[in-house]
């Protein structure tokens, strides 16, 4: 059943906008979101309830595809040195090529710091201590938005587009009466950083116990403390160091005594995903659209991603030049993803609980499966979502070679007349634009995607490195949008016309 909606908000005479895109939330997710807008040019504007950052740890770091978001838009130097400097275990290098790596612990509340920081640069606005009470996405063509403060005043702000990246709880789910349906195994989990006292007395892995699953690893001081078949909780109550000691004494068996806590979190196992993404001008992201079991920290890895691929796209929409269909691509192509997230994250509750009927199926799976590693990579790839394949429109083709695939951080040779030198694709993106890249034998090409110009940079390679075949034209959020070989049927310009739209009136 839809979720009880909102008040909607009151609409005065004036409706002159207060930004383009308003975001509602300040987490990881809407902070990425407003950084992908603001970088293409759009005016955003970020509504937050809490005074400031949420530093509880939800995930102990992202992976692939999430570094290589942050990597094109040059913020993730920033992240890798403010996280090594926080911790210094959690220290992480480029490779010799400068290539950025798969896997990047962080601590709770640093990548907020540096999105935050790095979406002021670009001119983008925060707003926080505001709970959003109202929403009408009225006839005006503007959304309308109420919101109270802490003292109680209500505060009404209007834009073109509006997206809820406001948790699992989202009030603009909530207000646009979508339905979150779901469920899933009753768990309990607990996850924090803390001082684990005596030391040494819980050994540095995980193990599946008769009473659930006990955890200590990925870091200095994380634990994970999971008990299945558990009474509901009221999910509105404080956290605190008893219930997390309490719970992880439980699981291990051992009796360690928790101090100094950084980041007290708790968590379920409901597995829940919004029956849709989008309702006129107002858009879900993030655990606003999904939420699930935070197993191998996938929640924070798919709303980053949701994020980079929803901006580019509405950020075509408030200029003017988005193809028809380009903001409904954001919900058909992100919503599977997110659908098979949900069932991975079930299929392993299920396979973790500790009854006994799932004992062989568990030693089977961990202890001679997982020994492969075939399948211990495979498992990777599907919990990092290195595997997601879009639809790119190839008429009746499936994706092949890089076509619908996020596209490695290429090494680009530049012919001497360009300069010379060697450049990744990754630094080519930072303006938030798709790319072709060629060779100088494709210069027909470059001169039908000069009329993108303002959409699509264009690069000329003598060479590129890993050998992959050109020319591939890259979307800005990574994707690789239009091969020859991959899709023979479909040309340069009726790719561009379909993902860039029209191309400027004096090309």
């Amino acid at each position: 059943m839809p979720e009880a909606s909102l008040p909607a908000a009151s609409v005065p005479a004036t409706t002159a906008p207060d930004a383009d895109v308003i975001v509602v939330g300040a987490g990881p997710v809407g902070l990425m979101l407003a950084c992908e807008l603001a970088v293409a040019g759009v005016g955003v504007l970020v509504l937050e309830r809490a005074a400031d950052f949420d530093r509880r740890l939800r995930a102990p770091g992202i992976t692939a595809r999430s570094i290589q978001a942050l990597d094109r838009r040059g913020v993730l130097d920033q992240l890798m040195k403010a996280t090594a400097e926080a911790e210094p275990a959690y220290r992480t290098e480029r490779d010799e090529d400068g290539r950025a790596p798969e896997m990047l612990p962080v601590r709770a509340g640093i990548l907020e710091e540096v999105l935050y920081d790095h979406l002021a640069g670009l001119g983008g606005r925060v707003r926080r201590g505001l709970a959003v009470t109202g929403l009408s996405d009225a006839s005006t063509g503007l959304v309308t938005v109420t919101a109270t403060d802490g003292q109680g005043t209500e505060h009404t702000f209007r834009a073109a587009h509006l997206v809820g990246c406001d948790g699992g709880r989202s009030a603009v789910r909530k207000a646009l009466g979508i339905g979150f349906p779901g469920g899933g195994p009753s768990v309990t989990g607990y996850q924090a950083v803390v001082t684990v006292e005596p030391e040494g007395a819980l050994e540095r892995t995980w193990r599946r116990t008769p009473r659930g699953i006990a955890a200590y690893a990925h870091g200095p001081s994380r634990i994970v403390s999971v008990e299945f078949d558990t009474p509901p909780v009221d999910r509105h109550s404080e956290v605190t160091l008893d219930d997390v000691e309490a719970s992880l004494r439980r699981t291990s068996g051992v009796q360690v005594t928790l101090r100094d806590p950084v980041s007290l979190a708790r968590f379920t196992g409901t597995c829940r995903l919004a029956d849709r993404y989008r309702r006129g001008r107002v858009l879900l992201a993030g655990d606003a659209a999904h939420v699930h079991p935070p197993f191998g920290g996938q929640g924070l890895n798919l709303g980053l991603q949701d994020a980079v691929n929803l901006g580019w796209k509405l950020a075509a929409t408030v200029r003017g030049d988005a193809p028809e269909g380009l903001l409904d691509s954001y919900e058909s192509e992100r919503r599977p993803v997110a659908a098979r997230v949900l069932r991975n994250s079930e299929a392993a509750t299920r396979l973790l609980h500790p009854g006994p009927d799932n004992t062989a199926p568990y030693e089977l799976f961990f202890k001679e499966l997982m020994t492969d590693p075939a399948v211990k990579q495979r498992l990777h790839d599907v919990y990092a979502m290195k595997d997601v394949v879009h639809q790119m429109g190839a008429g009746a083709s499936e994706p092949a070679g890089l076509l619908g695939r996020a596209c490695p951080d290429l090494l680009l040779e530049r012919p001497r007349r360009d300069g010379g030198g060697t450049v990744r694709l990754a630094t080519l993106q930072q303006e938030g634009r798709a790319v072709l890249v060629h060779t100088a034998g494709q210069t027909e090409l470059a001169s039908q995607a000069g009329a993108w110009r303002d959409r699509v940079a264009v690069l000329t390679a003598e060479r590129v490195s890993p050998d992959v075949p050109t020319p591939l034209l890259v979307r800005p959020d990574g994707y690789v949008a239009w091969t020859p070989e991959a899709a023979p049927e479909t040309t340069l310009v009726s790719a561009l016309h379909r993902w860039f739209g029209e191309p400027r009136a004096d090309a």
